[in-house]
């Protein structure tokens, strides 16, 4: 079977249904690339151009991109003249006046293969003067050119740029597989020896590989989400085995000070039983949030459903009493008390 995309993790679309097109010279003039930041789109976007120019993509003996041909190796290491990347850099917005550049030189061919490529990153930023200039790009392009637009919300474009390029979106991958993905990865191995990070960072990035490895290789200090996620944790194992002044004594030496960190632990927390409640439902059901945490779900099995689900109400309305200003001790120590009745 020939290997399509091998640097590209899951997203089948592409690998079954664009890549074939690709290799036989059908491709759209187009295509809207969409998901969260880090979940592959400027990935996909090099392999779409490689794979367009490829000079082996019609072999089917060869990868697709191959990689190797001149054509592949300038557009996957970036210096390819018929790669032209637009984005807003530091600005709010792609103004009007970039994409008027673009139309410039829309007509100007292919320095180097058959065709060249516009890849506008955060297309969600182009305003909307931005948006009805590329229009009249999009609509009738030159048939050497291939627009790529990276957005995390096609929302926000116009019906009619999104009635001209096909939407594709990005898949995002359940915990495991970012966990077995982050494990890959040239990282120190103290870092990679750090089994609850490796979990956390995993369980933490919504799907996406680039916010694990920003969490991965953010410094200790700036982790915050991290050190939260194993406080939420710590607080809910406390709750189903520790009496309750062992689990009083270890909130006041270990819970956060500050509001808005303790409600990302209250938040976190409910994830968690989130998870605890679908596992009690149907146990084939993947963990979104409690991945390797086999002691926590070991001592809530004794928890029935209905008790996991009033501790997760418990939960939500401590939540919204330190939100609406609460404050923060009385508030902690009143939900461990409720939370140890239950």
């Amino acid at each position: 079977m020939r290997e399509i995309f091998s640097s590209l993790i899951g997203n089948p679309y592409i690998r079954e249904t664009l890549a074939p097109d690709l290799a036989a010279g059908r491709a759209a003039h187009g295509y809207i690339l969409s998901g969260p930041s880090g979940c592959g789109k400027r990935t996909a976007a090099r392999l779409i151009a490689a794979a367009s120019v490829c000079e082996h993509r019609e072999d089917p003996s060869h990868p697709l991109p191959c990689g190797t041909c001149p054509s592949c190796r300038k557009i996957l290491q970036d210096i390819s003249a018929d790669v032209l990347w637009i984005s807003n850099g530091d600005k709010a917005a792609i103004s009007v006046d970039q994409i008027r550049q673009v139309r410039q030189s829309l007509y100007i061919t292919p320095n180097d293969g058959e065709r060249k490529f516009y890849i506008i990153e955060n297309a969600h930023t182009m305003t909307p003067q931005a948006q009805n200039a590329l229009l009249l790009s999009l609509e009738e392009p030159p048939v050497f050119v291939t627009f790529l637009l990276l957005t995390e919300d096609p929302a926000s474009l116009l019906e009619t740029i999104r009635s001209r390029a096909p939407v594709i979106h990005m898949e995002l991958f359940r915990p495991d597989a970012v966990l077995e993905w982050i494990r890959k990865q040239k990282l120190p191995s103290s870092v990679l020896s750090d089994t609850e990070k490796c979990t956390g960072a995993a369980m933490l990035s919504g799907g996406s590989l680039g916010q694990a490895l920003t969490l991965m290789t953010e410094d200790e200090t700036k982790s915050e989400a991290l050190r939260m996620r194993t406080l939420a944790i710590r607080l809910l194992e406390g709750i189903f085995k520790m009496r309750t002044s062992e689990l009083l004594g270890m909130a006041a030496g270990e819970l956060p000070s500050g509001r808005d960190s303790m409600c990302l632990v209250f938040t976190m927390m409910q994830s968690a039983l989130r998870d605890l409640i679908a596992g009690k439902r149907r146990a084939d059901v993947p963990g979104q949030f409690l991945l390797g945490t086999e002691d926590v779900c070991r001592f809530a099995g004794k928890y029935s459903l209905s008790r996991l689900m009033a501790l997760y109400s418990c939960c939500g309305k401590a939540l919204k009493r330190l939100e609406a200003n609460g404050s923060l001790a009385p508030c902690v120590t009143g939900f461990l008390l409720q939370a140890k009745r239950l």
